[in-house]
């Protein structure tokens, strides 16, 4: 099951109000499909909701209760329900960044919700390159005004071989020039 903008912004909503009414912030910070979504791209949805773990401040018992009371899975490793959406923490590893400072999307109440700076999301994008990455990287250049100088600037600040992969598909945005 994939859920598009509307509906992800409506559980957003619901873990906001399952947080308990005190407390410091609940920081996520969103990365892979869930920019695209937030940002209206046309068509896009997700079964899943990433949280950059490095650049997110929560504390873990608290948000899973939100998150299940929202009815999402929180975290899953092992197996996952097809009919259930889900918030997965990422940590790098497979997923690699350059190292950001997140950006402020939302504030629901306790919960905010950051998103990483466009140059950052795009090369982690182009590090992965499959095709729907690439169509996300169109989506966000194009609407970001976002250039491959500031992308290959967040390649140079990742780690090998996420850099190189970077580069080498840079060649993705040169179809957005004029």
């Amino acid at each position: 099951m994939k859920l598009d903008r509307t509906a992800w912004i409506a559980h957003l909503e619901a873990i906001s109000e399952a947080l308990l009414p005190s407390g410091p912030p609940v920081s996520l910070c969103l990365i892979g499909s869930a920019a695209c979504l937030l940002e209206a791209m046309p068509g896009r949805s997700s079964r899943d909701l990433d949280v950059w773990q490095p650049a997110s401040d929560f504390d873990r018992l608290e948000l899973k209760r939100a998150v299940e009371s929202a009815g999402l899975l929180f975290d899953p490793r092992e197996q996952l329900d097809p009919d259930r959406p889900y918030v997965q923490i990422i940590t790098p590893g497979p997923s690699q960044t350059a190292p950001f400072t997140p950006v402020l999307w939302a504030r629901m109440g306790r919960l905010h919700i950051y998103l990483p700076p466009w140059p950052n999301l795009i090369a982690s994008k182009l590090a992965r390159g499959d095709e729907r990455d690439v169509e996300d990287v169109i989506f966000l250049a194009s609407r970001h005004r976002v250039t491959a100088e500031a992308v290959k600037a967040c390649a140079d600040a990742m780690p090998e071989p996420a850099r190189e992969q970077v580069l080498e598909n840079l060649v993705y945005l040169q179809i957005l020039k004029p």
